[in-house]
């Protein structure tokens, strides 16, 4: 369970870091930077334990399940696709939620 003091610990260790939680977010591609805002000033109406710890994973340089699932969908399906500027994000709404859909299964499978 969460205490009320970890995001305020959670901001004091990214601007140590990374000075600004703008400068965090910008080098963790894969965070969205409202969600991070929402959850560090308390008001994310979402799960803020799994984004808290999201945050402490990019924090500890470790890739989530779900960046990892959205990178092989991304390079399996550019090596695949017509488009001649490979890498050119067309499809990466749908990646990105056909990787939160992969890791949402296995955390619900293990």
């Amino acid at each position: 369970m969460m205490q009320d003091t970890e995001p305020l610990e959670l901001v004091q260790e990214i601007t140590s870091r990374y000075r600004t939680v703008h400068r965090f977010c910008k080098a963790h591609g894969e965070l969205n930077r409202s969600t991070v805002y929402m959850v560090l000033k308390g008001r994310y109406p979402g799960n803020v334990e799994r984004q808290l710890e999201r945050m402490r994973q990019a924090l500890r340089g470790e890739v989530s399940v779900e960046e990892r699932a959205y990178q092989a969908i991304r390079e399996t399906a550019c090596a695949r696709c017509t488009v001649t500027n490979q890498g050119c994000r067309r499809c990466e709404t749908l990646f990105r939620a056909l990787a939160r859909a992969v890791a949402a299964a296995i955390s619900n499978h293990t």
